[in-house]
């Protein structure tokens, strides 16, 4: 018999981590069309989006509705299935769409950001929970639920970065990577799978040995080893940018992965070729002091000048999405995963994620 009652956390408030209240006897949802599945979710993973919304500093285009339920990244498997559904069986291991009727169209609407799970909607902090078979993908074959909840938000906004606008990445070009989180590791990943160079920054040497030490294996075996991965500790190296230009034979990068916001988009703007492209997808520096100078960069004209292309990214549609599962199977790309929390534990995953600790993933298991 199928359970009645399940676990689910909600937000109470959003004036901090302890909005987030656990309850044990919420109601399992049910299925509401004749289309609609049932997943159990197994595991779900934290991005900087799912802190933003219980601290109240997410600019959404819209109202968090109150006792949402949080989480915008996870994976599970079909437990029921309406009788018309088609594309899934039960059994089937899935992860949810996260921006709900995002399915074909190159950059996302506002309908699609007013569907975003765990902000908009009820997210997927819940042992169940229901969807239209065409909000979920199959999860690639050879993953397991953990690396599976990284995909929905971080490696689609990575994916996105790279392969979804004009221009797309190329083989053999650069791909400057800022930091260790997981939109950046995985752009990292797929840009080495791809044939592409990659230099990685952080303010720690220490994540960027661990990051070689992963990532190395990733390099095209047609690629050179000394020059297809480099790293840059911007806690030693002021000026990056230039350093970047340096490693890149003294010529600007193809694609920065530009998270950081404005404490660092001026110098990743003069870190890349003209034409080439700056994919901005987080404001991360916006939570520390940002020195003044920086503040008072004209940014207008260091864009007009250098001609480079600067565009927001958020995640790609629900066919990228599937077209990047399949690109993750052939290529052998699996997620970097830091530390898994288990779901009774959530706050406390949301506080490393608080505090800067990890190194790629943050996973939540059931």
């Amino acid at each position: 018999m199928a359970p009645q009652t399940m676990k689910r956390y909600i937000l109470a408030h959003r004036n901090g981590i302890d909005g987030l209240n656990l309850e044990t006897d919420a109601p399992v949802p049910e299925l509401r069309s004749s289309t609609d599945a049932s997943l159990n979710i197994k595991c779900l993973s934290i991005n900087a989006r799912d802190l933003q919304i219980v601290t109240g500093d997410y600019p959404a285009p819209h109202e968090v509705p109150q006792d949402c339920v949080p989480i915008s990244d996870g994976s599970g498997v079909v437990e029921a299935v309406g009788k018309d559904v088609t594309l899934f069986k039960v059994g089937d291991k899935v992860c949810p769409v996260f921006p709900q009727g995002h399915h074909w169209e190159e950059d996302m609407k506002l309908r699609s950001l007013k569907r975003g799970l765990g902000g908009a909607i009820d997210g997927v902090a819940q042992e169940y929970f229901v969807c239209d078979e065409e909000e979920a993908v199959m999860m690639p074959s050879n993953f397991d639920y953990r690396d599976g909840s990284t995909l929905s938000v971080a490696a689609t906004t990575a994916w996105s970065s790279l392969f979804s606008h004009t221009p797309a990445l190329q083989s053999g070009q650069t791909v400057l990577c800022l930091g260790t989180g997981g939109v950046s590791l995985f752009a990292a990943q797929l840009a080495l799978v791809a044939g592409a160079r990659v230099i990685l920054t952080s303010s720690s040497q220490t994540k960027l040995d661990r990051a070689v030490g992963l990532l190395t294996p990733l390099i095209h075996p047609s690629a050179p080893k000394d020059t297809s991965l480099q790293t840059i500790d911007y806690s030693k190296i002021d000026n990056w940018d230039q350093k970047a230009r340096e490693l890149n034979g003294g010529q600007g990068v193809d694609f920065v992965i530009e998270i950081a916001g404005r404490g660092t988009i001026g110098r990743s703007i003069k870190a890349t070729r003209m034409a080439g492209l700056v994919a901005v997808s987080g404001y991360m520096s916006d939570y520390k002091p940002i020195p003044k100078h920086i503040l008072e960069e004209d940014l207008a004209k260091l864009i007009l000048y250098s001609a480079a292309s600067v565009r927001g990214v958020f995640v790609c549609n629900r066919e990228e999405f599937k077209q990047m599962n399949r690109a993750l199977e052939v290529g052998g790309v699996k997620p970097i995963i830091d530390k898994v929390f288990k779901f009774e534990d959530l706050k406390e995953a949301y506080q490393y994620m608080a505090d800067g600790k990890h190194f790629g993933k943050i996973c939540v298991e059931f």
